[in-house]
């Protein structure tokens, strides 16, 4: 099989790493309002997609009239490839190139004997026909955009960028023929069975694609000194792809969504890996049963050709949008903004305010995407004309409900769930919930799901009557949706965390760890043994505690720990003063064996960063002995408050404490991988 590129959100990125000025180049496919009785595709949600990209593209200082919007009825397949021929054409040695796709997507019977399931997969066009009659295969075929035809095109734009270009590629659709929809009412991009001719034999075939999605053309020769790519998909070839909700409680691409916000939220020495990283860790909690796909040549190359601009600390007023009693600030979700929030303003050019008296304060009440507004403390009519710095100086984590879907087809069931939490403050049942509660197996066993993948949520089950256990899984829940979505920066406080194995040596084995990164990301399986690489990426000092986070919400503690032992069986323990990095030092955990286990899935380390010594360990397995997590005077060390806060009481509540004072936040951040059997 051709080298290959996944096809479901394109969303492609050139750039130019040199000293040569850059041209910044975007185009932007959106494709929603399909005529269904024309082309049997139902209308998808792209317009917030185009949105969110742009808003990205110009923080990365792309300028406005370098983006092209091609969308719905202008987005056929014929103006596709006339837009692409024309980005190839305007493209120069060392540009970044943008091109994004939003649509539906489709497999088709493979026309060049390169796949490996022995189907195409394809872009749907605005006036693309789906007929799944193969006697008609070949009427309606040529309509599709493939992706050996899209590869043909990206290879001319590489030739065009040359060695110093970078190319990345997102795809926001799906090819998926199979697949069944959760029991919540998220929109897929295409859910189709794959079209075909009479003549398709797919006996052979395996059931599961792993090699990618996009190829590479073969009728264009590929230049020695073509610019590298890099292809995000939101899902792999087979699976579907599921739009999801933002902040705002608009439908958006989950692939969008999520570029978005990482991008806006990088810290450190960023690669296109990192990115992919910080992708797959926001998809986890908002698409579950997807998993986005990462190819290329380019996949370690520094972001942008190395011209990535880290999103600033700080947010700038919106003057035109201010009055003297709310001011609108340019930052909103994808950078972390929460409502409940509080907001300083300092003078314009302020680099640390946390010794600082501020010109003001207030507190964030509507976040949107890219904004957000903040109720002033007092009226102030000067303030907004002084064209002051924001800073968000407390970060508000809340008390969210969770909203709790129940399944209505056994009679008094939503009633009885009512009576059980009507003192529970935690969640409220609600007919769009994200927390599905379903049987499973019979009436007297239920088990919370994801409304919108039907993914289980542990695999207890419990009766209705059995309000302890629904009100102990819930809690969990909770928590771990709470530590899941934990992310943010202390600038200059970066690292890299890496899961390796090692070989009869204690070095590094790169060759297993290659075996097992795939196109979705790093998979282990039962048994194996792995251990940790710490990378100070940043100018700062840190201590450094990790923590796991299973796929059923229970919560272990990896490092600092204390009840280590080495082959022999005596204690070997990693203190939290062992748990220091230097600006620019690695630290190679040799003695810390991590075995993997069951539960299978998705899990996630938790890395928390601090200036300061940390020990979150106490916390996890004591609570009420968190001496090492406290610092001078026996205050509560700032990051340990988080994470002591996280959780839940028997009312179902947090406590007061809710918001996480910035002025010495540190940082936190994710690191996925995949648990699968061994066999």
């Amino acid at each position: 099989m051709k080298k290959s590129f996944p096809l479901f959100l394109v969303f492609s990125l050139f750039v130019y790493g040199s000293v040569q000025a850059q041209t910044k180049r975007a185009l932007i496919v959106a494709i929603g309002n399909y005529d269904f009785a024309k082309t049997k595709w139902s209308q998808i949600n792209v317009d917030n997609d185009i949105l969110l990209i742009q808003e990205a593209l110009a923080k990365q200082n792309f300028p406005s009239q370098n983006i092209t919007v091609l969308k719905h009825e202008a987005a056929t397949r014929d103006g596709i490839e006339k837009a692409l021929d024309k980005l190839a054409q305007s493209s120069g040695a060392g540009d970044v190139v943008v091109i994004h796709f939003s649509s539906h997507g489709q497999q088709l019977e493979d026309d060049g004997d390169d796949e490996m399931d022995k189907l195409d997969e394809a872009i749907v066009p605005y006036d693309a026909v789906y007929n799944s009659n193969p006697v008609e295969f070949q009427k309606y075929a040529p309509g599709y955009f493939r992706d050996d035809k899209f590869g043909e095109k990206v290879t001319a734009i590489r030739n065009n960028l040359g060695s110093k270009g970078d190319l990345l590629v997102l795809l926001d659709a799906c090819h998926s023929g199979t697949g069944t929809r959760g029991p919540g009412t998220a929109v897929v991009r295409g859910s189709k069975a794959p079209m075909v001719s009479s003549k398709f034999d797919g006996k052979n075939a395996p059931a599961k694609d792993e090699a990618g999605v996009f190829k590479e053309g073969t009728k264009l020769k590929l230049k020695s000194d073509a610019a590298t790519y890099v292809v995000l998909s939101g899902a792999q070839a087979q699976e579907l792809n599921y739009e999801t909700i933002d902040e705002n409680r608009k439908a958006v691409g989950s692939l969008s969504y999520a570029f978005s916000k990482a991008l806006s939220t990088l810290e450190g020495t960023t690669s296109y890996r990192s990115l992919f990283a910080s992708i797959e860790s926001i998809m986890r909690e908002k698409s579950p049963k997807q998993k986005p796909v990462l190819e290329g040549d380019g996949t370690d190359r520094e972001l942008f050709g190395g011209k990535y601009i880290k999103q600033k600390a700080y947010f700038t007023v919106m003057p035109a949008k201010s009055n003297k009693d709310v001011i609108e600030i340019n930052g909103g979700t994808v950078s972390g903004v929460t409502v409940g929030s509080v907001v300083s303003f300092y003078p314009a050019g302020t680099v640390d305010p946390s010794d600082k008296q501020p010109l003001q304060k207030g507190t964030v009440t509507t976040v949107r995407n890219f904004s957000s507004s903040v109720k002033l403390s007092k009226p102030d009519l000067e303030l907004f004309k002084k064209s002051p710095w924001a800073f968000v100086t407390e970060l508000s984590y809340g008390n969210k409900k969770i909203k709790l879907k129940v399944n209505n087809s056994i009679p008094g069931a939503a009633a009885q769930v009512q009576t059980a939490f009507k003192d529970f403050q935690l969640v409220e049942l609600n007919s769009n919930g994200g927390l599905y509660l379903d049987t499973s197996g019979s009436a007297d066993a239920w088990i919370y799901k994801y409304a919108n993948s039907g993914i289980s949520f542990g695999t207890e089950t419990f009766s209705l009557s059995d309000t302890a256990t629904m009100k102990e899984t819930l809690k969990r829940f909770d928590r771990f949706q709470y530590l899941q979505n934990l992310k943010f920066n202390e600038q200059g406080l970066s690292a890299k965390v890496e899961i390796v194995f090692l070989d009869d040596n204690k070095n590094v084995d790169y060759t297993k760890l290659a075996s097992r990164t795939k196109l979705t990301g790093l998979e282990l399986k039962e048994g194996d043994e792995v251990f940790l690489k710490i990378t100070n990426t940043g100018d700062k000092k840190f201590f450094i505690n990790v923590v796991d986070v299973q796929p059923d919400g229970k919560i272990n503690p990896v490092l600092p720990n204390k009840n280590l032992k080495d082959k022999d069986g005596y204690p070997a323990p990693v203190r939290a003063e062992d748990c220091t990095v230097n600006k620019g030092d690695s630290l190679l955990l040799k003695n810390l064996s991590i075995k993997i286990w069951p539960p299978y899935g998705e899990e996630t380390l938790k890395v928390f960063l601090s200036g300061e010594k940390l020990d979150l360990e106490d916390i996890l397995t004591d609570d009420a002995n968190d001496g090492q997590s406290r610092g001078a005077g026996g205050v509560l060390n700032n990051m340990a408050k988080i994470f002591k806060n996280s959780k839940v009481n028997g009312s179902g509540t947090r406590g007061t404490e809710t918001k996480v004072n910035t002025a010495q936040n540190g940082t936190i951040f994710s690191v996925g991988f995949n648990i699968v059997p061994a066999n």
